[in-house]
């Protein structure tokens, strides 16, 4: 179609008085119509500029009436209640008319609210983690930071006499606040029949309490834990032990001999807080709880340590002067350094954990605007691709009076109704799915974040975003249709907005094969995490945790065992495999005067067959019978940094006074974010007394095709029969291993759910403009038929242009995605690389799932009766 020149229509614009620039400018494009076909076009824009300039008189120029002709018409207020009643009555009347179109946009609004606010209320509870404390903005943790083997070596654990000089030396300090998560799982017992093993059952001062603002069921906050022997329990953990009774002022045994009074009960604490246990026993008690406690209590470097500073403090200076504080320390590192940390800041950014947490939420705020934004396009769409029902309406009613402004009103009341609807649905949807995904997903969110004032604030914010947003555009487009071309019919508004919605569909595909690239690198690399070999045979292994006041039944029990899963399937060793819990020990090589991080544990000699770690050189005598004296292997690793190489028997001890007895093949015992640690196995020769003087695992591999919950209820009754002071607990050593990455599975779970959303809200806004594009080819379609057009054209016709704008988003995701999952990957030691195969599986997938999609409306429109198509009235 051919238009006038546009600066003319301009120079109309600003020389020709409001009120009669529609008529005149009418008039004018008919004028042009005609002269083009008469005189052709390059004549006709000649002409057309002399009308312009011909009508610039002194009497036309634009200028504000004074005075008002009885021939301006006037118009009813916006906000008229008649007149919103119309509008919404019209709006109503445009959703039922138009059932499918209002479908596709109310679901994909539903569902982009729904997920991109609750990814919202996700990121929004870790950025605020720890502002709910009374003090947070001054209080601080304490961090050692030391150097080891050329490495910055950073430990949260103080010595229990250091926060007390901090105390009395640093008058800046208002209150010191000091706690454990414990030290490790711990026996709790109320009755004979309530025996269980916990975890995270600290210790701590009277002052953590009020300094940190948690909340009291019962009991009195400032003597809960000022006296030896008190325990504070959770709510949880109350109604585990007592039921509904009140606990308070009873007894529950700690470690199985150690009585203590129940003072106070906790209410949940928030999930957005690092400081987090089931129960806390009161500091002074530690000294009376045993040897094991005694011993951490007197030398060890166990209490993370807090400072509230007093109003008007530096932090800074009190850092200064903590270089100088004097303790009875008997643990930390004289020569380490110290540094306070905000308590807000600990949970992204302390110097004592991971970086990457940040950079997934930022990935995940990211999703969410993306799945957000696909709804809107989706709208945005689908409204102006329906210009065309719409243009007669608009045309028809600025004939007759009505004022752009009104048409943007009710265009956007209709904007609005549609969102509204969309927004009752998501809260509807949102309150039914957070629990499930809260769970599925492993998120630990509270669901009393659905009841504060941020998530109401967030989703008003979003709703009234999303009014805007998806009705913006559309109620200016609509409303900008020329009466006098859309009545005369000598404009075409069915290809308007065409270039901007191939633009949204190919954002929309973009962003769909790109989360899909993602979730294929994230599964291929965690299923390489579980198959890569170990150098560790873990699979079908239990291991059962063996208390130290077993060590007289430990025999029987073993041998019980023994008997029945086989004596070439169980081993022991003193420590949990596969988790943080290995211990870690400081060693200088004696050659190379390294100084290493090594991992140490000690096993019995049965250990190295079950598990299938391979030698590389025996000990002497190893395969004649039991060992009668404690053994010393290495690892390959830790040999290499002590710069031995070949025959470790004829040279010196790699550390100073521990020779090598057997070295062994590389094996991991942590995950594969980084490599091999250097490790010393201590082969016992006592393992009933040497492994289980703190209590240790018996390892159990069950036979192929072994009925687990079967086998494990074997396992209990015999432990059982020992009669021991602990109730039975185990674990399953590749269950351990794949938790070691909970983080990466939470993350792919993440990716594969948004993707399915992505291409969901797509697949959605592409059957509607598929819809849209079958209606406004009606008649063509029908006059191929009559010509001989075959199914198989018409098909490929309708979808080519939907097909190429899906290889483009492939083009355009590719390189992104793979930047984005090459750095990913760099947090591995151990990773894949990302095949070509990837990119070709993720387009397949995505313009297969397209071509299903187009599929449906293109076959229906080319299998259609062509007399029923040409006697469309459209």
């Amino acid at each position: 179609m051919h238009t006038p020149p546009r600066f003319a229509d301009r120079l109309l614009q600003l020389v020709c008085a409001p009120h009669r620039l529609e008529e005149v400018q009418g008039d004018l494009y008919e004028e042009f119509a005609y002269q083009v076909r008469r005189i052709g076009l390059r004549r006709a824009r000649w002409r057309y500029w002399w009308d312009v300039l011909g009508f610039v008189k002194p009497f036309r120029i634009k200028r504000k009436p004074t005075v008002r002709h009885r021939d301006e018409f006037t118009s009813t207020p916006l906000f008229a209640m008649d007149m919103l009643r119309n509008y919404l009555a019209i709006a109503l009347r445009q959703l039922w008319k138009n059932q499918l179109f209002s479908a596709l946009n109310i679901i994909g609004l539903t569902v982009g609210l729904a997920v991109s606010t609750f990814i919202a209320l996700y990121v929004w509870h870790e950025f605020h983690y720890d502002r709910f404390e009374p003090f947070a903005e001054r209080t601080y943790r304490i961090l050692s930071v030391t150097k080891y083997g050329g490495d910055e070596v950073t430990v949260m654990g103080l010595h229990e006499s250091f926060g007390r000089e901090v105390k009395r030396q640093i008058p800046e300090v208002e209150q010191v606040v000091r706690w454990s998560d414990g030290m490790g799982d711990m026996v709790l017992q109320s009755d004979v029949n309530h025996r269980f093993k916990e975890e995270n059952i600290g210790f701590a001062d009277a002052s953590i309490l009020p300094a940190l603002g948690f909340k009291l069921l019962l009991g009195d906050a400032k003597t809960a834990l000022s006296e030896p022997g008190r325990i504070i329990l959770t709510r949880k953990l109350s109604e585990k032990y007592f039921g509904n009774q009140n606990p308070i002022g009873k007894t529950v045994l700690f470690d199985k001999h150690f009585p203590l009074t129940v003072s106070a009960v906790l209410d949940d604490l928030p999930t957005n807080s690092v400081i987090g246990f089931n129960g806390l026993v009161s500091l002074s008690s530690m000294p009376t709880l045993g040897p094991n406690q005694q011993g951490a209590f007197k030398g060890g470097g166990f209490l993370m340590t807090y400072l509230v500073l007093r109003p008007g403090a530096s932090a800074s200076a009190v850092e200064r002067k903590l270089q100088k504080v004097k303790a009875d320390v008997k643990y930390a590192d004289i020569s380490a350094s110290y540094f306070l940390e905000p308590l807000p800041s600990l949970h992204l950014d302390s110097q004592s954990e991971s970086k990457d947490t940040r950079q997934t939420l930022y990935i995940l705020l990211t999703i969410a605007l993306i799945i957000l934004a696909l709804a809107i396009i989706n709208y945005v769409s689908l409204t102006t691709a329906r210009a065309t029902q719409r243009a007669k309406e608009v045309g028809i009613r600025k004939a007759i009076g009505g004022q752009r402004r009104e048409l943007v009103g009710q265009f956007f009341l209709e904007s609005f109704l549609a969102t509204t609807l969309a927004f009752g649905l998501s809260l509807a949807l949102l309150q039914v799915i957070f629990p499930w995904a809260n769970h599925a997903l492993d998120l630990h969110m509270d669901n009393r974040i659905l009841t504060q004032g941020p998530y109401w604030g967030l989703m008003l914010a979003l709703w009234l975003s999303c009014s805007l947003l998806a009705g913006g555009y559309p109620a200016l487009f609509l409303s900008g249709f020329r009466p006098a071309l859309v009545l005369k019919g000598t404009t075409n508004v069915r290809y308007a907005g065409a270039g901007l919605r191939r633009m949204f569909t190919t954002v929309q595909f973009t962003a769909c094969v790109g989360l899909l690239i993602c979730s294929i690198v994230l599964y291929t690399q965690m299923r390489f995490l579980r198959s890569k070999n170990l150098g560790i045979n873990r699979a079908q292994v239990v291991a059962i945790f063996i208390d130290s006041d077993m060590a007289s039944q430990f025999p029987a029990f073993r041998d019980a065992i023994r008997q029945w899963a086989g004596s070439g399937n169980v081993a022991i060793t003193n420590t949990r495999l596969f988790t943080n819990q290995i211990p870690l020990w400081f060693l200088e090589t004696a050659k190379t005067k390294k100084q290493l991080m090594v991992n140490a544990f000690a096993v019995d000699k049965s250990f190295f067959d079950m598990m299938g770690v391979r030698w590389q050189y025996r000990p002497a005598g190893w395969e004649t019978g039991s060992i009668t004296k404690d053994l010393t292997v290495y690892n390959q690793t830790l040999m290499k940094e002590a710069g031995i190489v070949g025959n470790p028997f004829q040279q010196a001890a790699p550390v100073t006074g521990q020779p090598a007895n057997g070295v062994v093949a590389d094996f991991h015992v942590r995950s594969l974010h980084g490599p091999v640690s250097p490790m010393r196995l201590t082969v016992l020769s006592d393992t009933s007394h040497s492994i289980l003087a703190d209590g240790g695992y018996l390892l159990v591999r069950l036979k192929p095709q072994t009925d687990i919950p079967k086998a494990v209820a074997q396992l209990k009754t015999t432990y059982d029969r020992s009669h021991p002071s602990a109730p039975f607990d185990y674990y399953f050593l590749d269950e351990a291993y794949d938790k070691l990455y909970a983080k990466e599975e939470r993350l792919a779970r993440l990716f594969n759910g948004f993707t399915a959303l992505t291409l969901l809200v797509a697949c959605l806004g592409l059957l509607g403009l598929m819809t849209f594009s079958v209606e406004a080819r009606t008649k063509e379609i029908g006059v191929r038929k009559v010509l001989g057009a075959s199914v198989t054209s018409i098909v490929t016709l309708l979808s080519k242009d939907f097909i190429k704008l899906i290889l483009l988003a492939i083009v355009i995701a590719s390189p992104l995605a793979w930047y984005a999952m090459n750095k990913w990957l760099q947090g591995f030691a151990y990773k894949i690389d990302i095949a070509w195969w990837v990119f070709a599986l993720a387009g397949g997938l995505v313009t297969g799932i397209a071509l299903l999609t187009v599929s449906v409306q293109s076959i229906k429109a080319a299998l259609m009766n062509p007399v029923r198509s040409l006697r469309s009235t459209e």
